[in-house]
């Protein structure tokens, strides 16, 4: 059977919606016009990576933040007033100490004109790109390390240019756990809950402004762990026979993880995540679960919005924003990642429960008590 042909990236002209080109990323957002994309979600190549299918070889941490800080530059152009950036990002230990270049790029994003003089770069703009929130993803599992605390937690940055960010709050909610009901059902001394400003007033006890559950669900958790994400469900896939799902490759080993869906949410309100990735090109590995993409995109934008990943790889953020019925684009360096991420989308869905559930859901019916696992691969 003959290879699929891939979209290469033009040197000019109009790049179109629900695409993924082959190319340069950095060089491909050139060709999209100011506040165009509604949200940018992306987990970029790791600092001092190996090999990278498409020719790259990864930079070393004191030079990683020089070289992402122009896509960030050309992320804050595009991106609507009203969108948002989220970062999946993770940093590393070098020579027995853990390096801050994670750090280095909030500060750079904040500080570019001082930071850009500081390093004789190019003067680069940021468009107001500001933290908005910083979040924990809670992979699961970790490659011990006989004199090093598990790493198992890799940083999710939620970016925006405005207060006016579309930010879906009820979309993300949690469950409460049995704990948290029954101290709503206790008589109250003193509790203090955030106004929407940074103000705090008191619970009152009985009446109006009492605490009592929210009937969506308890307000979401800053750690994204395995467990309690289990209300998003996960986009089924008809992968090919011999499709293996694996983890982070971390040196010479490899996590093998297969992520599952229970009966009951994880009693707690911190949302959970397990890590998960499938090898479905050559040697392509990236730790990127597809709900953590879905929660994203249900919690930032609305149907018809566009989702970009400039670094797609294999394609899980096209396939989760089509199954949300959002248009998306993309870019890969590795031609390779692109003809099985335009499979992937092709094949799709996989996509017929998810919105089933999210119909259902958005109708007031309520979801069954038990879900049949899903196998993948």
């Amino acid at each position: 059977m003959a290879k699929r042909r891939v979209k290469k990236l033009p040197k000019k002209g109009e790049l179109d919606f629900d695409n993924i080109y082959h190319g340069d990323s950095f060089e491909g957002m050139k060709l999209l016009k100011d506040n165009s994309i509604d949200l940018v979600i992306t987990s970029p190549p790791y600092a001092d990576m190996k090999v990278y299918d498409g020719g790259f070889g990864g930079f070393h941490p004191d030079k990683y933040v020089e070289w992402f800080l122009k896509y960030v530059s050309e992320i804050s152009r595009i991106l609507k007033p009203e969108g948002s950036f989220i970062l999946n990002i993770n940093d590393k230990s070098k020579d027995g100490f853990r390096h801050t270049f994670v750090f280095e790029l909030i500060f750079a994003i904040h500080n570019i004109d001082d930071y850009c003089k500081i390093k004789g770069m190019e003067p680069l703009e940021m468009n107001g790109l500001k933290l908005f929130e910083r979040l924990f993803w809670n992979k699961g599992k970790y490659l011990a390390h006989p004199s090093r605390f598990g790493d198992k937690v890799e940083y999710v940055f939620w970016f925006s240019k405005t207060k006016e960010r579309k930010f879906f709050i009820d979309k993300m909610r949690l469950e409460y756990d049995k704990k948290s009901v029954k101290r709503m059902e206790r008589p109250l001394l003193k509790r203090f809950v955030r106004g929407n400003g940074e103000e705090v007033s008191e619970y009152k006890q009985g009446g109006e402004g009492s605490w009592a559950p929210n009937e969506l669900g308890a307000l979401p958790s800053c750690l994204i762990e395995e467990g309690a994400m289990l209300h998003v469900k996960p986009v089924v896939e008809n992968l090919p026979e011999g499709t293996v799902l694996i983890g982070e490759v971390l040196d010479d080993f490899a996590l093998f993880t297969q992520p599952s869906e229970g009966e009951a949410p994880h009693p707690s309100t911190i949302v959970n995540i397990g890590s998960e990735s499938r090898r479905i090109a050559s040697n392509h590995v990236a730790v990127y679960p597809e709900r953590l993409v879905n929660y994203f995109i249900q919690g930032s934008t609305e149907k018809g919005d566009v989702v970009l990943d400039p670094f797609m790889g294999t394609g899980t953020t096209a396939v989760v924003a089509k199954a949300l019925d959002r248009r998306y684009i993309g870019f890969d360096i590795s031609a390779d990642y692109v003809r099985t991420a335009m499979d992937r989308i092709d094949a799709g869905p996989y996509l017929k429960e998810l919105k089933e559930n999210i119909k259902n859901r958005e109708a007031g019916i309520e979801p069954p008590k038990k879900t049949k696992q899903t196998k993948l691969g």
